[in-house]
């Protein structure tokens, strides 16, 4: 007859063995499968960047102008939107003395426009399509902000911030979303302000 401290010996080694046989094997392979499932991911976005159209609106300053970078370096057909056409062409020159020897880089197309006039907008995506055919991402970047008490801040100013931060870009959106629809493949970006989420003194605009 065996006893308890026999048994329990016995449990624990079928425990173990079945953890060494079964489930390491099988974490180790999930975690396996992961990895190459990202690695995947990985190569198909730098497959994907290659040669890709990419709209950045406000490129001239800040996240747009970073954003540029990266996607340039990363072999991109850039667009750049902007109201200043010669900050505009100053971005090109700097990114056209940035060489990348691993990636074929292209020289930016720029688009001038302000994200208040929804005509403007209107026509620089009919350009942008013309030009370049379609459209790959849409990087929604362009924002205004205002410094001010709210019974000081004219309404007209808050129009304004609504119609380039919000109806501007919905209307950039709209007007390329078609095509991405048509080719079944597209990306849209939008970037905000955190100020959209922390109240902060006099930036109620």
């Amino acid at each position: 007859l065996s006893s308890p401290g026999f048994r329990k010996t016995v449990q624990k080694g079928k425990l173990m063995d079945f953890t060494s046989t079964v489930i390491i094997p099988l974490l180790f392979g999930s975690l396996g499968i992961f990895a190459l499932f990202r690695l995947l991911q990985w190569m198909r976005m730098r497959a994907y960047l290659q040669d890709a159209v990419v709209v950045i609106t406000g490129a001239t300053s800040g996240l747009g102008k970073e954003c540029a970078k990266a996607f340039h370096a990363a072999g991109c057909k850039l667009v750049l939107c902007g109201r200043d056409s010669e900050k505009l062409k100053d971005l090109v020159q700097q990114l056209s003395t940035v060489t990348n020897h691993r990636k074929n880089t292209h020289k930016p197309h720029t688009v001038v426009f302000d994200l208040s006039d929804t005509r403007t907008v209107l026509n620089a995506a009919e350009e942008i399509l013309k030009y370049l055919g379609h459209v790959d991402i849409l990087i929604n970047n362009a924002g205004i902000s205002f410094r001010g008490t709210i019974v000081d801040t004219g309404l007209d100013v808050d129009k304004k911030v609504m119609e380039t931060n919000y109806f501007g870009p919905i209307a950039l959106t709209k007007a390329l979303l078609p095509s991405m629809i048509k080719r079944r493949q597209g990306h849209i970006v939008a970037i905000s302000s955190v100020q959209g989420k922390i109240s902060i003194p006099f930036r109620s605009a």
